[in-house]
Order: structure tokens, then C-alpha cells, then sequence
């Protein structure tokens, strides 16, 4: 069951994914030509060109701790042990990454509630500031989610080899 959710938000993510890494592009395009070819820059481009990055980079990272692959690692140790010593590493590494992100999204949590709270708005799209605020708390949901989840599936594939044994 939390496999099947866990491949629904996956989902949820990767398409989130294209369609904002669309739209940053397009902005940027547009932002480029209008500073190189019109002399005048779309001031709102930057803006929400900066507030999008943080949710590619956030929504990329969760997605890459599902798979287990693409974040930075130092894995001259780790892909050395075997057995007890390897189920330790995974676990602590897992255990940090998830209070890690768990903090990160509890301090964005409060950050978006502040943001709501005093009424912030953007200063060249006057929209509430706790909209890209949010980003954080979401995202931050999300790589706790996959971590747990590829912590589970390490457990299983581990449980696997055991029993095949």
C-alpha cells in the first residue's frame, strides 16, 4: 500500500517537474530576448524564476533520494561494507537524512505560517509571499517520504537476499 502512494506521488513529482522546468525555461527565454533584443527585462521573470528553481531543486532532490541515485554521496566506504556493517551505514545515513529533512521542513513550515501571518507579498508580482514560502515545507514532505521509502526498500531487498539464501 505505501509503495502504490509512494509511486502516485512520484508521479505527482515528475510531472510537476516538467511542467515547471518548462515554464522556468520559457520565462528565461523570454526574459533573455527581452533584455538582448528590447533592452527592457521582465522584472517578474527573475522573480519567479528564482522561486521555481527552489522547488526544482527540492522537488529533484526528493526524487533522487527515492531512487537512491543522483545525490551527492561520498561512497568510498560505504560500497566496501557487506552485511551488518552495510545495514548500519544505510540505516544511520537514512536516519540523518530524514531528521534532516524533517527539520527543514518543520523550519519551512513555520517560515510559510509566519509569512501568512505578517501578510508578506513579493515586491514585483505582489503575490503572498508564503505561496513560494510553501515550496519548502511540500518538497521537504516529500524527501522525507522517500527516504523512509528507500529505506524500506533496502530493508525488503535485504530480507530478499536472506531468504534466497
Amino acid at each position: 500500500m505505501f509503495k502504490k502512494v509512494m509511486n502516485g506521488v512520484a508521479r505527482v513529482e515528475k510531472y510537476l517537474l516538467a511542467i515547471t522546468m518548462s515554464v522556468t525555461l520559457a520565462f528565461t527565454f523570454a526574459n533573455v530576448i527581452g533584455r538582448f533584443v528590447f533592452n527592457h527585462s521582465l522584472a517578474f521573470a527573475d522573480e519567479l524564476v528564482i522561486a521555481l528553481f527552489v522547488l526544482v531543486s527540492l522537488m529533484g532532490a526528493a526524487l533522487c533520494a527515492r531512487e537512491n541515485e543522483g545525490l551527492i554521496g561520498l561512497a568510498i566506504v560505504s560500497s566496501r561494507l557487506s552485511g551488518t556493517k552495510k545495514t548500519f551505514q544505510k540505516l544511520l545515513s537514512s536516519l540523518v537524512s530524514i531528521v534532516y529533512c524533517a527539520m527543514l521542513t518543520w523550519q519551512g513550515f513555520l517560515r510559510t505560517l509566519s509569512s501568512m501571518q505578517q501578510g508578506e507579498h513579493t515586491f514585483v508580482m505582489h503575490l503572498p509571499r508564503w505561496i513560494f514560502w510553501s515550496f519548502i515545507p511540500i518538497c521537504g514532505l516529500c524527501l522525507v517520504l522517500h527516504f523512509v521509502e528507500n529505506l524500506t526498500d533496502f530493508f525488503s531487498s535485504q530480507k530478499q537476499k536472506e531468504e534466497a539464501k
